[in-house]
């Protein structure tokens, strides 16, 4: 089996760079015509089937690409993005203005520590694995499927996956309308590649600290 991750195109508030993760927010134009640019990709890629977080920045970003190659996208809470809680509609510089400390903190070790409210990086990570599980019990040999995700959700699982240390957290990049793909080989994952965006015609939002996911 193999899965190809993607991250959602643009949206208003990556270039506002402000963290939503639940929060809705639509796709640019820019980001409209990525997801048409990576449905081409997958295309070629021959995907059997598409499945997406519910946000509707995800599921927009899903039909895009389901339309070049004919399939309708499932969609699933399990792939969402992470719930930022009293933090979400903000922008980095507004939240150490608002809550100091606690942001720096956060930034140190996401995966133990949450927004208020919201959720810590391991529980987002236990909902992706949660999805692979589901698919590693009903894909067939081969399978190639994609999954329209988020920036956070997507890095957490390719951290896990590649065993870092949490200190090389933030040094994996996911832009926007790129695709990571893993490979299931006997009962593991494989991260083949990730961030890949060469498809895409012309520069697209590259992601920063703060830039919102």
């Amino acid at each position: 089996m193999e899965l190809y991750l993607v991250r959602h195109g643009e949206t208003e508030s990556n270039k506002e760079k402000r963290y939503r993760g639940w929060t809705e927010s639509p796709l640019t134009p820019e980001g409209i015509r990525q997801a048409e640019e990576v449905g081409f990709f997958l295309a070629g890629q021959k995907i059997e089937r598409l499945f997406c977080s519910d946000i509707k920045r995800a599921l927009k970003t899903a039909r895009v690409i389901g339309a070049g190659s004919g399939l309708e996208p499932v969609v699933t809470p399990l792939l969402r993005e992470i719930n930022f809680g009293h933090w979400e509609g903000f922008t980095y510089d507004e939240l150490e203005m608002s809550f100091g400390d606690a942001i720096r903190l956060w930034f140190d070790d996401p995966f133990n520590r949450a927004a208020p409210g919201g959720e810590t990086l391991t529980e987002v990570y236990l909902r992706m694995q949660k999805f692979l599980a589901q698919l590693m019990n009903e894909a067939s040999f081969g399978e190639r499927i994609a999954a329209v995700s988020h920036g956070g959700s997507i890095r957490a699982l390719l951290f896990k996956v590649l065993n870092l240390d949490k200190n090389n957290f933030w040094d994996i990049k996911i832009d926007n309308a790129s695709v990571s793909l893993i490979r299931k080989e006997g009962s593991q994952f494989k991260v083949v590649y990730y961030n890949r965006s060469d498809y895409l015609l012309e520069g697209i939002n590259k992601e920063e600290p703060g830039n919102g996911y």
